[in-house]
């Protein structure tokens, strides 16, 4: 039987604002300045990167950075930043049920006794709040500025804005944390689905009120997410993150369309079960050309240094410190219970192969052709950093049964113990697209089994090599080759 392992890779966004909560404080008398805020993105559970939903981020809080440029828009202002607050954190009081800061800071009045409030105020926040210590080598490590050159819209003069940055840095080997950006509104412009326009809180005056901010996050992530029903065969289902399905061809076109498990699953068809899955990122070549010599590795070098970018609190765009950068990482997933204990997600249940079990009902429906989840919960996300490219590989073994009840029973004492069985394990690569910023990619593995087929021809009984040269039928005087004797038939037969 023919066994081979497809990859192909979906992009799907990560899901939007459900489940949110805005908190907000009205303004009071004297105007203090109050915040609110939400997660954009509900995600079930916390994992190794304290992935940011609402509550987390009513737990950690966030950062703030704020300029005043008087009567300035922020945009023409060539002043220094960080006038008016530098990292303020803003926590959520639960006896409060508000946004809170200290020291309170309050909205400039108007000046020259005009009636219109036009000192402006520009806010910028991420999430979750840091303050890093010297030396910081993975997740929010610092913070700076940069000088962005424009143009003065009311003079058209060259003009300095400095913009104040976030700087990130993902290893493999942790702690990390997730990074998220706050913005103001989004909007989708008509006819074009796939660009929206952010706005931020700049150039606020007294009359704003609130100053509120909508948190996405600015990783990514392969995988992970075990949301809504996670049984394949219960309605609503719909599979997230690493999945795996059976396909009976080699041609994965018609990959992701759910359809009835058919001969796959059933107690009196084929099952296969899976033991381990490995997503690891690919070894990475030298990237001088020159020969790495090393035993363990066959020449090739594996990315160390931790993915080091920054996040611009203005435009909210993510940016590598490189170019290019090397991806490393690795996710096991088993039914293994010392691999489990070590560190590796659990596989679903119904996927698991379970040692011992000999009854062929009793062995588990495993992968079919409805794409299923591979995670019994959800699993710690690979983290991916925008502008990357990674190369995963994949390996994965399984165990593939197929009832027969004519063959020998595998066990005297055990029924349905009749079925081959035939264990693998193979290997497969999937070159990422460029990653873009909150995404989620899934991974869908399928196995595409090609069952075995047979075909046969008929040859004619004939007394040796024989060519009918004259093509009468029949074998005449020197037709027949070989050392094979001549029989002649009476002329009457």
């Amino acid at each position: 039987m023919k066994k081979t392992l497809l990859l192909a890779a979906i992009v799907a966004m990560v899901a939007g604002c459900t489940k949110t909560q805005t908190v907000g404080v009205a303004p009071m008398a004297g105007d203090p300045i109050s915040f609110g805020g939400y997660s954009g993105n509900v995600i079930t559970k916390a994992g190794v990167t304290d992935d940011m939903n609402l509550p987390a981020l009513k737990e950690h809080g966030f950062g703030v950075f704020a300029t005043y440029t008087g009567t300035d828009d922020f945009d023409a202002f060539g002043g220094a930043d960080n006038l008016f607050m530098n990292n303020e954190k803003v926590a959520y009081s639960e006896t409060a049920t508000a946004w809170t800061y200290s020291p309170i800071r309050y909205w400039p009045n108007p000046t020259g006794g005009k009636s219109a409030d036009d000192q402006h105020v520009s806010f910028f926040a991420y999430a979750p709040h840091c303050t890093p210590a010297a030396g910081e080598t993975t997740g929010i490590t610092g913070f700076d500025t940069q000088a962005v050159v424009g143009t003065d819209p009311t003079t058209g003069d060259p003009i300095t804005v400095k913009h104040n940055l976030v700087r990130y840095a993902f290893d493999p080997a942790g702690p990390n944390v997730d990074l998220m950006w706050g913005y103001k509104t989004k909007t989708v412009i008509p006819g074009t689905p796939a660009t929206t326009s952010y706005t931020v809180n700049k150039d606020l005056t007294r009359t704003d009120g609130t100053v509120h901010f909508v948190f996405r996050h600015m990783l990514s992530k392969l995988g992970g997410s075990q949301e809504g029903i996670t049984d394949p065969t219960a309605s609503g289902y719909k599979a997230n993150g690493l999945i795996i399905k059976a396909s009976p061809t080699a041609d994965p076109t018609n990959a992701y369309i759910t359809g009835t498990p058919g001969e796959f699953g059933s107690d009196t068809g084929t099952k296969i079960t899976v033991s381990k899955i490995v997503v690891e990122s690919a070894p990475e070549e030298d990237p001088v050309g020159t020969p790495v010599v090393d035993a363990n590795d066959n020449n090739v070098v594996y990315a160390t240094a931790p993915q080091t970018g920054k996040l611009d609190l203005y435009s909210g765009i993510f940016t590598l410190d490189a170019a290019a950068q090397p991806v490393k990482f690795k996710q096991v997933v088993s039914a293994d219970a010392s691999d489990i204990a070590a560190g590796a997600s659990e596989l679903a249940d119904y996927l698991k192969e379970v040692p011992g079990v000999t009854d062929f009902s009793q062995i588990k429906t495993g992968v079919i052709k409805q794409p299923r989840n591979v995670y019994a919960d959800e699993s710690n996300p690979i983290i991916l950093l925008p502008g990357t490219a990674p190369v995963v590989d994949v390996t994965i073994t399984y165990t593939v049964r197929t009832y027969d009840a004519k063959l020998p029973a595998r066990s005297a004492t055990v029924a349905n113990s009749t079925y081959t069985e035939v264990p693998q394990t193979v290997f497969g690569r999937v070159l990422f697209p460029t990653i873009e910023e909150n995404k989620k990619y899934n991974l869908c593995i399928i196995l595409g089994l090609n069952d075995v087929k047979f075909s046969a021809t008929v040859e004619d009984w004939t007394p040796g090599n024989w060519t009918d040269t004259n093509g009468n039928g029949v074998i005449d005087d020197g037709e027949l080759t070989g050392t094979e004797k001549e029989l002649w038939l009476p002329a009457n037969l």
